[in-house]
């Protein structure tokens, strides 16, 4: 038996805010909506019922999309998914699946030349209030110039990228709906196409900072990473035991979602990740590493005095750089 089947034999598969922040419209308004955003318990995903056009069936789908994302968080030696070495189930292009009753929409980006031998990261791109799947996954738009905030671009056809739609045009994740959606595309996306289930990450803008804090608080059995531009915790932050490394970048000048509301989820997460609050240096932008966390879960902050409430023009790199130290 070769090498490689070897490996795929052996190996083991991982298992599976306001309105305003979209650019216009009163704050105040969508601030109380995501706020009264409620965490539910991690035995509501096994409600989430997946059916896509490219799915497997809906019976296996749904007993993966029960597991718990709170199991043992990923490590760094690469974990091959259940699409790997199978037919692609999917390509680029846009899929649905049925969590809590509720069809979802996500857009699926594919590198060319995608090879089933070879497990790709998976980088979850999420939206802003008032945006949609499609801003982020072609880009040329006000907050995302280019796919997936300039990501695409400087992965080329190295990583698998998805953009989910939130529901209402943001990520209030009301009872946990948005995160049992989350988990089950990407369950869906670990089963149909191969993806290296330790590095699966998480970024986005506004309403996608804060769900991709909420990502971070809830699914670090799931997500390795994430990276929030201009959140909070508006979109939940539920009590697990299982971590995430973090980076946060935020704007003083932020007259959307406020300072503050960023220094706070920077700060939960210093806490659950068990960090002293002695910094670094990190990077050329003035980004900081906080010193004494967990071993594996950094948290880096970049808080930084131009700009507003938009991605800043550093974003991009800077959130590579951190992902591709996992």
């Amino acid at each position: 038996m070769s090498i490689k089947l070897k490996a795929l034999v052996f190996l083991v598969v991982a298992t599976s805010v306001m309105s305003a922040c979209g650019g216009g419209g009163s704050g105040s308004s969508d601030s109380a909506s995501a706020a009264s955003a409620s965490a539910a318990s991690a035995s509501s995903a096994a409600a989430s019922s997946l059916s896509s056009s490219s799915s497997s069936s809906s019976s296996r789908q749904a007993s993966s999309a029960a597991s718990s994302w709170n199991s043992s968080a990923a490590t760094s030696a690469t974990q091959l998914s259940a699409g790997c070495g199978a037919v692609a189930q999917f390509s680029s292009g846009k899929y649905s699946l049925v969590s809590g009753g509720t069809t979802r929409e996500f857009w699926v980006s594919v590198p060319s030349g995608y090879d089933k031998s070879k497990a790709y990261p998976l980088i979850v791109g999420l939206h802003w209030s008032g945006g949609a799947a499609t801003d982020v996954y072609n880009g040329n738009s006000w907050a995302s110039g280019t796919p997936f905030y300039g990501l695409k671009n400087l992965y080329g056809d190295t990583a698998i990228f998805v953009a989910p739609n939130g529901l209402d045009s943001g990520w209030a994740n009301t009872n946990d709906r948005d995160i049992n959606f989350i988990q089950a595309m990407v369950t869906q996306l670990q089963q149909g196409l191969c993806v290296d289930s330790s590095r699966v990450y998480a970024t986005g803008f506004s309403f996608g900072g804060m769900m991709s804090n909420a990502i971070g608080c809830e699914m670090g059995g799931t997500f390795r990473a994430i990276a929030s531009m201009s959140g909070s915790l508006w979109s939940g932050c539920s009590t697990s035991s299982k971590k995430v490394a973090a980076m946060l970048l935020h704007s003083e000048a932020d007259a959307v979602v406020a300072y503050q509301y960023g220094v706070a989820a920077r700060d939960e997460f210093v806490s659950r990740n068990q960090c002293s609050s002695t910094t670094v240096a990190e990077g050329s932008n003035g980004c900081v590493e906080y010193q004494g966390c967990a071993s594996g879960y950094p948290v880096v902050w970049c808080g930084y005095k131009d700009g507003g409430h938009w991605p800043s023009s550093f974003a991009g790199k800077e959130i590579k750089t951190f992902f591709d130290r996992f």
